[in-house]
């Protein structure tokens, strides 16, 4: 058990901090790395409702230093019931590094 939690500690990561209030959902995608980077993130929010479907995304250079979790973007959403929204999020050095993750809205399928 206490190596699972060594392995777990000592590997790349890429979260999501979450937070509610109402219908209003603010989104902030962290990277933990275990070495420095100079890294490409990119962000894309796909969505869709009785509105119609939305598409967007940023890319960017960021540097991200070892061991310190670093906040990415911040996006603050007002998602609807019956809105689906899915965020998937990539940060690369394009060599040893390459993490992706996705964020769904509840109820999204």
């Amino acid at each position: 058990m206490h190596t699972l939690l060594l392995l777990a500690a000592l590997s790349n990561q890429l979260t999501f901090d979450t937070q509610q209030q109402g219908e209003i959902y603010t989104i902030v995608p962290v990277a933990t790395l275990t070495q420095d980077c100079q890294c490409t993130f990119k962000l894309t929010a796909f969505r869709s409702g009785q509105n119609g479907q939305t598409n967007t995304s940023q890319s960017s250079h960021v540097y991200i230093k070892a061991n310190e979790p670093a906040k990415l973007s911040r996006m603050s959403l007002n998602i609807s019931p019956g809105d689906s929204v899915t965020i998937t999020v990539t940060v690369s050095d394009g060599k040893d590094i390459h993490l992706e993750k996705q964020w769904a809205s509840p109820g999204s399928v």
